[in-house]
């Protein structure tokens, strides 16, 4: 996703529009692979403030996880926003926020990824609704109903149940 800024050079408060649809590699995540699902979608504009070039636009693209919960494959879309600020190289502070570059060019790919990685939720499920796999015989309870006798009882506890039979 490269985006030419050859135009907004000499040009403070000039802006450029951009609209990217392309396909991305599989990222890992917290130990979990997310396979991209279609292209990745992004649309926005560059901003020119002289040695700084503001990037503001929208990201998005579908998933395919695995349910924490049932261990089933879904789909999953995510869509975030982009707020960066470019710099050239030779005015690059390690102190600042601004992402340093050279050339003629701004590589935002690396950029638009953080920003769906930072609309993952903390736990993916499928859906609120997920009832998980049994603890017992491992039955998939979305799918089917187990004969596993359930006795939820916390170990800390269970000198109570035992006075109180």
């Amino acid at each position: 996703m490269l985006i030419n800024i050859l135009k907004l050079k000499n040009a403070p408060g000039e802006k450029l529009t951009f609209n990217f649809s392309k396909q991305v590699e599989n990222i890992e995540v917290g130990g979990q692979l997310l396979k991209f699902v279609g292209p990745v979608e992004v649309t926005g504009e560059i901003v020119s403030r002289g040695n700084h070039f503001e990037v503001k636009g929208e990201t998005r693209a579908k998933i395919l996880a695995v349910c924490n919960n049932c261990l089933e494959p879904f789909e999953l879309t995510l869509a975030g926003s982009l707020e960066e600020v470019y710099t050239r190289d030779e005015d690059f502070d390690v102190d600042s926020e601004m992402i340093g570059f050279t050339g003629d060019t701004l590589n935002i790919e690396p950029e638009v990824i953080k920003s769906l990685i930072l609309e993952l939720p903390m736990r993916l499920v499928c859906s609120p609704e997920c009832r998980g796999l049994c603890q017992q015989c491992g039955a998939n309870l979305n799918i089917t109903q187990c004969n596993c006798q359930h006795d939820n009882i916390d170990p800390r506890l269970a000198v109570l149940k035992q006075l109180q039979q």
